[in-house]
């Protein structure tokens, strides 16, 4: 299985549009696996994987976390991976968020609903319960992938 941006160009066929929220980023960069599969696979051109400035920071903190007790330049190379896998887009203002408010209980997941439906993404890649639930293009890191795999020859 040939997968780069040449195949998907020659083929014809429209990139899926797929967004990315902090916690795929993270496993992503951090674990091997599922997540870290899909970056490699959106550096490469199978699919189009779209973030926004409010995830990457999230991302940010999360990786500066005592827990994975990586050093700045450690926490710098890894962003540095992620910005060859993931487009990264400006945040939506608080106005663009209102209409999104009772649909969602934890709030600080409006921003990614929001820049998902705004940005006009075929797909939101989460692990969240709640958006996995509650938005229509929510799938799990497998499922996309399951996709995917199965639309590159």
């Amino acid at each position: 299985m040939r997968l780069s941006r040449e195949n998907e160009q020659s083929s014809g066929k429209r990139r899926l549009n797929v967004f990315v929220d902090a916690n795929t980023i993270v496993s992503g960069l951090a674990f091997e696996g599922n997540e870290a599969l899909l970056l490699k696979l959106g550096a490469i051109g199978v699919c189009k994987l779209v973030t926004t400035r409010y995830v990457i920071d999230e991302v940010t903190k999360v990786l500066g976390a005592k827990e994975f007790d990586l050093g700045q330049d450690e926490v710098h190379n890894l962003l540095s991976d992620a910005y060859k896998a993931v487009i990264v887009r400006e945040d939506f203002k608080q106005e663009d968020l209102r209409e999104h408010f009772s649909r969602l209980d934890d709030k600080k997941d409006l921003q990614v609903l929001a820049s998902y439906e705004k940005l006009k993404c075929d797909i939101l890649v989460t692990g969240d319960r709640e958006l996995l639930k509650k938005v229509a293009g929510a799938k799990t890191t497998r499922r996309v992938l399951e996709m995917l795999l199965a639309e590159t020859p």
